[in-house]
């Protein structure tokens, strides 16, 4: 697995050679899913939202920011669901049938 730098190098990078700093996160979350034992699509997708909406990120601060509350929702979420496990066993999606036009 690749080493993350110490603090001060990944500030140097961070002011300096930004798209490297994303790489090397790039690398390293690629790195960290490939070696989970499961739920590896779900952790692809959820990386992929995070790329997304860090992409829009205007600054630094920024992509922070929405990094966190990306974080609590997904630990808010998964808190109601250790909380009240039936609850969230008992949810179902409601079906609605397409109807197709008439010709």
């Amino acid at each position: 697995m690749t080493e993350l730098p110490d603090f001060d190098t990944l500030m140097w990078l961070a002011q300096h050679q930004p798209e490297k700093l994303d790489r090397l996160q790039q690398t390293l979350s690629n790195e960290l899913i490939a070696e989970s034992d499961s739920n590896q699509e779900q952790l692809r997708t959820i990386n992929t939202h995070l790329r997304q909406r860090l992409a829009r990120c205007s600054n630094p601060y920024h992509r922070c920011i929405i990094t966190i509350r990306m974080m609590r929702n997904k630990f808010s979420a998964l808190a109601t669901v250790l909380e009240n496990p039936e609850s969230y066993r008992s949810q179902k999606a409601e079906i609605i049938p397409l109807r197709r036009k008439s010709v």
